[in-house]
């Protein structure tokens, strides 16, 4: 279970990066009201109890409703948050953080909010600018570059080759990089 704090923040970030299941459980053994129903390897959220607000350098850059928390499906270990902003604005977002983008992550049990303290410390090895916590992220299987998913499947498309170091590479099936001979 994760530790709480003075100010009753429970740091949960070594649970989202292990996966959906252990987040869940220690989500709802400490919010009273949280419901979810597992569909695969995805829990649903059956209410609207559970927020989620995304803050950089001390401000606010998006928060609401988790609607799903599953885990990723690039190959690494962690979680993926589905957030709605509002029922009435209706703009949904893929919330992924990682090692990259994550410096802090808390569950504020009193307002069944979980808190991300996003960073930029990653840039993208295709286009330069930086990797935010919203960005699927693919990585080259051989350096290990990582690169905005898009941009990278396009330079793999294009050039056959990963931006940095230049080795082969082709799409597999689910358009996941993989080397050539």
């Amino acid at each position: 279970m994760a530790k709480k704090s003075k100010q009753g923040m429970m740091n949960i970030k070594p649970l989202v990066f292990k996966g959906s299941k252990d987040l869940i459980q220690a989500i709802s053994s400490t919010i009273e009201g949280i419901q979810a129903t597992k569909v695969i390897q995805t829990y649903v959220m059956e209410n609207n109890n559970l927020k989620l607000a995304v803050g950089k350098d001390g401000k606010g850059i998006f928060a609401g409703t988790v609607k799903w928390i599953g885990n990723r499906t690039d190959g690494m270990r962690g979680t993926v948050f589905c957030v709605q902003k509002s029922a009435k604005d209706g703009e949904i977002r893929l919330i992924i953080p990682t090692e990259d983008t994550a410096q802090d992550i808390g569950l504020d049990a009193g307002k069944s909010t979980i808190k991300i303290n996003s960073k930029e410390s990653l840039k993208c090895s295709v286009c330069g600018k930086g990797i935010k916590i919203f960005d699927e992220v693919l990585a080259c299987p051989l350096c290990n570059s990582k690169a905005h998913s898009d941009h990278l499947l396009e330079w793999i498309n294009m050039r056959h080759s990963c931006p940095i170091c230049k080795k082969g590479l082709s799409l597999d099936n689910n358009n996941a990089p993989i080397p050539t001979d």
